[in-house]
């Protein structure tokens, strides 16, 4: 799979703008979302993830369509990725800012379904 196609869940204005507002090359952020997607669907897969995520939190997934789940989940699972993925400093916060941004810009997600406690975390279907 391409990294476009990874990136697909993303509108590349979200993208560039979250991009100069963090301080973070485009390329680079580019690159952690793309890592991101690929890491979701290789280990242990999207739908896997999501089933323990639903097994694990309360009431995670805040949309399901056949091409992608958006999810609310503690902050924690970020830095688990950026450990994993072993983002550079900065990244993890604009990566984590795409999400968040693409989650409000999205119609299916209702303002009040979104809770501090929690962030977005958009993740292309298989």
């Amino acid at each position: 799979m391409t990294d476009d196609e990874l990136l697909a869940p993303f509108d590349l204005a979200v993208i560039r703008t979250t991009a100069q507002r963090n301080d973070v090359e485009e390329g680079v952020l580019r690159d952690a979302l793309a890592a991101h997607q690929r890491t979701m669907r290789e280990n242990p897969g999207v739908e896997d993830v999501v089933y323990e995520w639903r097994k694990q939190y309360d009431d995670p997934v805040l949309v399901r369509t056949p091409d992608v789940f958006i999810l609310a989940l503690p902050p924690t699972v970020w830095e688990e990725y950026a450990n994993y993925l072993e983002f550079e400093d900065g990244v993890l916060p604009a990566v984590a800012a795409v999400h968040a941004e693409q989650t409000v810009r999205t119609d299916a997600v209702s303002a009040s379904s979104l809770v501090s406690d929690r962030a977005p975390l958009l993740v292309a279907r298989e």
